[in-house]
């Protein structure tokens, strides 16, 4: 049995950090719709299934990026009305609400519609419940504000996983991984479990650095270091980005990681998901999605022969530089062209065609 379904706390009391967030979740439930805010990893979709145990409750778990447009919200709002087979009510999980368009304002509607007309409690979560998409949103709900794990309680989770599990590890590399995961304890689980080789804990040196992109590094390191289908699948389910833009971060480092035979076969994969990356952008075809993603996890991860032990230096993904210099110059060139526009009373195709020469006699 994988690790994360193993020790996942199967009641409140055990569940780790969090404290205030389980009281104040405990007393507004049911009242209002509440909207569990925080980073990944620190247990937002977890305590509303323990919640609903608590309270002898089922769960219809919804992920928002599944529902991305009004035919979809409107299935949900249906379900939402409806008891459960046994006639009770059900608490409806809608998870990564930020993932959700609601950029569209009937899709809006359609969710407070949702909230107001719902015979079941409601739990939502985010990353980041400030973000501008859900400010139309929040007035209907309860904040609840979810807090980093402390790393000495996850270092001590850490310990207990490894004592029931009879291996052999180092109290240093536990202090290093429950460091490293920045109070995130699935990362700190994927992190023990990529080090787990024939009853022992490898020693955290093979772990890559981190840095203000730790938590995308990371997962790129654990697809390109497993082995293991579930491993790669849940770092997917993890992932705290869209798997469109995880792409250009795995084409990024596979060839700094695979050789040979492994990276042909690491690059046909990634062919594969452009094919389809394409295919849903151009038919708005998002079950397509999941193909998509197993590509991108399971099949770079499976592309292997052997994994590689050793320390490889992940890169920054070179076409997204590139996006962003080209995002940068749009702009400034925009500017530009709008403070020629004011002053030369012209067409903006007019300025921009010009324009080389005009920098030629301006201060631009």
């Amino acid at each position: 049995m994988e690790l994360l379904k193993k020790y996942k706390p199967k009641k409140i009391e055990e569940f780790i950090g969090n404290k205030r967030a389980i009281e104040e979740s405990l007393k507004n439930f049911g009242k209002k719709p509440l909207l569990f805010s925080g980073d990944p990893g620190v247990g937002k979709t977890l305590l509303s299934y323990l919640i609903a145990k608590k309270l002898n409750l089922e769960t219809y778990e919804i992920n928002a990026s599944d529902y991305r447009d009004l035919e979809s919200l409107k299935k949900v709002l249906l379900i939402s009305k409806q008891y459960s087979l046994l006639g009770k009510k059900r608490v409806i999980l809608i998870d990564e609400i930020d993932g959700l368009s609601v950029q569209d304002r009937r899709a809006t509607t359609e969710l407070i519609k949702i909230f107001k007309e719902s015979k079941n409690p409601i739990v939502l979560t985010a990353n980041n419940a400030y973000s501008p998409k859900l400010r139309s949103l929040r007035s209907y709900c309860k904040l609840i504000s979810f807090s980093k794990i402390p790393y000495p309680s996850i270092t001590k989770y850490l310990r207990e996983i490894c004592r029931q599990e009879n291996l052999d590890y180092e109290e240093s590399t536990l202090k290093n991984i429950a460091q490293r995961c920045n109070g995130d304890v699935r990362a700190a689980l994927l992190d023990l479990k990529s080090l787990i080789k024939e009853n022992k804990l490898l020693r955290s040196e093979i772990l890559s650095p981190r840095d203000f992109e730790e938590n995308i590094f990371n997962s790129v390191r654990i697809i390109l270091k497993t082995k293991k289908i579930e491993v790669a699948r849940d770092v997917m389910k993890n992932l705290d980005r869209n798997p469109e833009d995880f792409f250009w971060w795995i084409e990024e480092n596979v060839t700094r990681e695979y050789k040979g035979k492994d990276l042909k076969n690491g690059l046909d994969f990634l062919s594969l998901a452009d094919i389809f990356r394409r295919r849903i952008i151009k038919r708005q075809d998002w079950i397509l999605l999941r193909y998509y993603a197993d590509f991108i996890s399971i099949g770079i991860a499976l592309a292997k022969k052997e994994t590689y032990y050793k320390y490889v230096p992940y890169g920054f993904p070179t076409f997204i530089s590139k996006m962003s210099m080209m995002k940068s110059k749009k702009k400034e060139l925009g500017e530009k062209i709008g403070k020629l526009q004011e002053k030369m009373h012209c067409s903006r195709r007019i300025i921009k065609e010009e324009l080389p020469y005009l920098e030629q006699f301006l201060d631009l």
